[in-house]
């Protein structure tokens, strides 16, 4: 105490070092308090993880950005089948990245309105060719209704919604849609085989169906699928053995994963 008292004194009696103690001081206040002024004012230093947007309206990606003080921003939209609309599709930088606050973050969104384009017409056509022109102008089937005919596997009708499509109709659809095709059996013909559709992709899975004569029924995916997913999903389970025969028009179920390593593994144990 005594040592502290004597160097106040010695700094109080001489007054150039007095001075340059106190020139010092007053620098490091400055500085310290401009540091506080510039960490305020930019926050710097803050460094937050990028949330998982995905599947969350705008208004909740919002919600959780401002938590992190990041910003939003919609750069693209497409239409993803079984996702709801205005949900958020991709996000750029990904979840889990860390980013700097007020970080913008560019997302996809699923759009309102879905895209509407041309049906075609197959009615005439084998159920194979009638499949390709339905998948390939963006539809899907809907449903395969057998009926007795001379024919099998010869497409007699098809509709929309309930809507007969005729020659020469302009009807649109809603892309990624179903398409209902009535289709004809010869009572004399076998029943079909059904596929091995396991490893599949679901995609694939359900063209195997449609083209063999059956009907797609449920898809059971994994907890926490994510629509946006749907093209890596594969099939590990169905409902009817591959192998085994079943009628015309036949539904079949699916369970998919998008976890590789489990479709492989299940697919090996049974």
């Amino acid at each position: 105490m005594n040592v502290i008292k004597r160097l106040i004194e010695k700094i109080n009696s001489n007054f150039l070092l007095k001075q340059i103690i106190l020139a010092v001081s007053i620098i490091v206040i400055l500085l310290v308090c401009t540091q506080i002024v510039l960490a305020i004012a930019t926050r710097h230093g803050q460094r937050y993880e990028v949330p998982d947007f995905k599947n969350m309206t705008l208004a909740e990606a919002r919600k959780a950005a401002s938590k992190n003080d990041l910003r939003l921003e919609v750069i693209d939209s497409v239409y993803v089948i079984g996702m709801k609309r205005g949900a958020i599709v991709e996000q750029y930088p990904k979840a889990g990245n860390v980013v700097k606050s007020g970080r913008r973050i560019f997302l996809t969104t699923n759009t309102h309105k879905p895209k509407m384009i041309p049906i075609p017409y197959v009615t005439g056509f084998s159920l194979r060719q009638a499949k390709n022109k339905i998948v390939g102008a963006g539809f899907v089937i809907e449903r395969i209704n057998y009926v007795d005919d001379l024919a099998t596997n010869n497409v007699l009708d098809e509709s929309y919604n309930g809507k007969r499509i005729a020659y020469g109709s302009k009807m649109m659809g809603e892309v990624g849609t179903g398409i209902t095709l009535k289709v004809g059996r010869n009572p004399v013909d076998p029943d079909p085989y059904v596929p091995n559709l396991k490893g599949l992709s679901v995609i694939q899975a359900k063209n195997r169906l449609w083209e063999a004569g059956f009907n797609v029924g449920e898809v059971t995916y994994d907890e926490g699928y994510n629509p946006t997913e749907a093209a890596d999903a594969r099939v590990y389970e169905q409902s009817i053995a591959a192998g085994r025969t079943a009628m015309y028009g036949r539904t079949i179920s699916l369970k998919a994963s998008t976890d590789d390593e489990k479709v492989d593994k299940l697919i090996k144990k049974k």
